[in-house]
């Protein structure tokens, strides 16, 4: 008689446990269709809040209509079939999020590439006027370099005329004339 109360009990803690777990499961069922329309509904006031909510407005009224969907098959009792229209409604959401967020994107990236360009141009620029003033540098050395070799390859000046032309042509001051000897030649 033991094994039998023992064997009832057994059979009844599985029966419960298994009520339980079909309990539990019908009610993650349900938490996760109020999921879907919850994350439908939050996806969709994201995209509707958003700029670019036009490039999307065709996939937000496919959303809300499968969403309306889901709630017309819900009311007539139809749980299995409402939930698929939740879940078709949430991907219209989610697709249209990713073509609004897709779009700011590319916004930032053309805004990226612009500043890119324009930093690139105005380094060639600087580049450009290093080079000239490197190259102006050069120009000048080059000329300072061959005026000294000028002034040491000419010989030294001998002539008269030579130096008064390297003076100028301005005259030199005369000396007074020197006292001239005496004529008379001889002792006294």
């Amino acid at each position: 008689m033991n094994r039998r109360r023992h064997r009832r009990r057994i059979l009844a803690i599985c029966l419960l446990v298994s009520a339980l777990g079909a309990g539990v499961g019908i009610g993650f069922a349900s938490a996760a269709d109020q999921d879907d329309r919850a994350t439908t509904e939050t996806v969709l006031r994201e995209v509707a809040s958003s700029p670019r909510k036009s490039l999307a407005d065709e996939m937000v009224s496919r959303s809300r209509q499968a969403l309306d969907r889901g709630a017309k098959l819900r009311s007539s009792g139809d749980e299995p079939h409402a939930r698929l229209a939740d879940g078709l409604a949430r991907t219209w959401a989610e697709a249209a999020r990713d073509v609004v967020k897709a779009a700011e994107a590319e916004e930032k990236a053309a805004a990226a590439r612009l500043a890119a360009t324009d930093a690139g141009a105005q380094a060639d620029r600087e580049r450009a006027l290093l080079e000239e003033s490197i190259a102006q540098s050069g120009r000048l050395r080059a000329q300072l370099e061959q005026l000294e070799r000028e002034s040491k390859e000419q010989p030294a000046k001998t002539s008269t005329s030579a130096n008064q032309a390297s003076d100028g042509g301005a005259a030199k001051p005369k000396a007074p004339p020197k006292a001239a000897p005496a004529k008379d030649g001889g002792a006294r």
